[in-house]
C-alpha cells in the first residue's frame, strides 16, 4: 500500500495528555494530528460492535442453528472491501457502549486489524493502554496484512448489489463454522490456484466452458440450482438449498466439502472466530482467535491444524508462549491455556 497506514482516534477538540502513538490521525476534527482523509479509505456503514449477540432483554446471548453463539463480527466485511477495492484501506468506525470493558476495546480493535483494516479508536483513559499495546502489535507484524488465506473454498462473485447481501453473508457464516476460504472474482481462474473447491455466490451465469478445465483437474465446482455431476477427476455439485436462507446454503457448503478439507478445527471456543494465513513464501503462517465473548476461554480449548507446521508460538499483546504441538491426522494439535479477547498462533515450518 503506498500511503501510510491510517489509525484514526475519535477526540473532537484538544487532544488528550500523553503519548498516543501509533495513532496518527483523528477522526471527525480535533486538534494535533491530521485529519483521516475520509475520501481515501473505505469507512463502511454496516459495521457492528464487536460482540456476542443478547438477545432483546440482554440477559443471554443468541445462538445459531447449531448451537454456537451469534456474534456480531467484521471480518468478512473487512475482506469483502479490501478485495473490492485493494487499494484504500478499510477504518471501521463503531463506537462502544457506556460500559465497555477495556476488553472489549481490544476487541475492537483485533476485529479490524486481524483482517488487515483500522477501527476508529475511541479514547477512554481506563482501556487506552490496552487499546495502545493491541495497535502496536498489529503494526509490529504488519506482513500479516499481505499474507494469504489458508483456505478450504473460494466464494466466487464480484460483491455488488446481490453479491455483496449473499456472498457476505455466507462468508460471515463460514467464518462461524471456521471453514477457511478465499475470494475470487467471477472467470478468474489464477485465483483458483491451490483450492480444490470454489462456490459460485454471483447472480451472473456461470461460465462452464471456462471453469471445467479446472473441474476436470480435479476441483469441487458448487452453485443453486446445478445438476451435480462428475467431471474428469472433479466434480459438480448442485446445492438443494435457495439464497433466502443463506444459512442453509453454507451449511449444504460445509456438507459437500467434507471435514477431509477442513484447514483448521477449534474446539471447545464457541465464541471464537479464526483466520489462517500464510506468509508467500510459506514458511510462516499464523491463526488468529478472537474471541467475542471478551471473557477468558476454557483450559480444554484445543486447536488442529491440518499442516504439519514444525513450530507454534501463542502471541498476545502482553507475552510470547512457545506452544506444545502434537502430530495428529496429517497436521498438528495444539492445546491452549485460556484466551482473552484475542491471540494469534505464529507458526514456522
Amino acid at each position: 500500500m503506498a500511503q501510510s497506514f491510517r489509525l484514526p482516534l475519535r477526540w473532537p477538540g484538544s487532544l488528550p495528555a500523553g503519548d498516543l502513538s501509533p495513532v496518527n490521525c483523528l477522526y471527525g476534527g480535533g486538534e494535533g494530528l491530521p485529519a483521516l482523509p475520509e475520501a481515501e479509505v473505505q469507512i463502511p456503514k454496516r459495521a457492528q460492535w464487536p460482540s456476542v449477540r443478547m438477545n432483546r432483554q440482554g440477559a443471554a446471548a443468541e445462538s445459531g442453528p447449531t448451537g454456537a453463539p451469534w456474534v456480531n463480527a467484521n471480518g468478512w466485511l473487512v475482506r469483502m472491501l479490501r478485495f473490492r477495492d485493494p487499494g484504500r484501506q478499510v477504518v471501521l468506525d463503531t463506537k462502544p457502549a457506556a460500559a465497555a470493558s477495556p476488553a472489549a476495546y481490544v476487541l475492537a480493535v483485533a476485529d479490524a486489524m486481524a483482517y488487515g483494516g483500522a477501527w476508529v479508536a475511541t479514547y477512554a483513559r481506563e482501556s487506552w493502554p490496552q487499546v495502545r499495546a493491541a495497535m502496536r502489535f498489529f503494526m509490529a507484524h504488519s506482513e500479516w496484512r499481505d499474507w494469504k488465506p489458508v483456505s478450504a473454498v473460494a466464494v466466487i462473485g464480484d460483491f455488488t448489489g446481490l453479491d455483496e447481501a449473499n456472498g457476505g453473508e455466507c462468508m460471515n457464516l463460514l467464518a462461524r463454522r471456521q471453514v477457511g476460504y478465499s475470494l475470487a472474482a467471477p472467470g478468474d481462474l489464477h485465483a483458483l490456484a491451490g483450492v480444490g473447491a470454489a462456490m459460485w455466490v454471483s447472480g451472473r451465469e456461470i461460465p462452464m466452458e471456462k471453469y471445467l478445465p479446472w473441474v476436470r483437474g480435479g476441483g469441487t465446482l458448487m452453485a443453486i440450482g446445478l445438476a451435480s455431476r462428475a467431471e474428469g477427476s472433479g466434480r459438480v455439485v448442485g446445492l438443494d438449498a435457495s439464497w433466502k436462507d443463506v444459512y442453509g446454503v453454507v451449511a449444504a457448503i460445509h456438507l459437500a466439502l467434507t471435514r477431509k478439507t477442513d484447514v483448521l478445527r477449534l474446539w471447545n471456543a464457541g465464541s471464537f472466530n479464526s483466520f489462517y494465513q500464510v506468509a508467500p513464501d510459506g514458511k510462516r503462517g499464523v491463526a488468529h482467535l478472537i474471541n467475542y465473548s471478551t471473557n477468558r476461554s476454557s483450559d480444554d480449548t484445543s486447536i488442529w491444524i491440518a499442516r504439519p507446521w514444525r513450530s507454534a508460538m501463542l502471541s498476545s499483546f502482553e507475552k510470547q508462549t512457545s506452544l506444545k504441538t502434537m502430530p495428529v491426522n496429517g497436521g498438528i494439535e495444539i492445546p491452549l491455556p485460556p484466551l482473552g479477547a484475542y491471540a494469534a498462533i505464529e507458526l514456522e515450518a
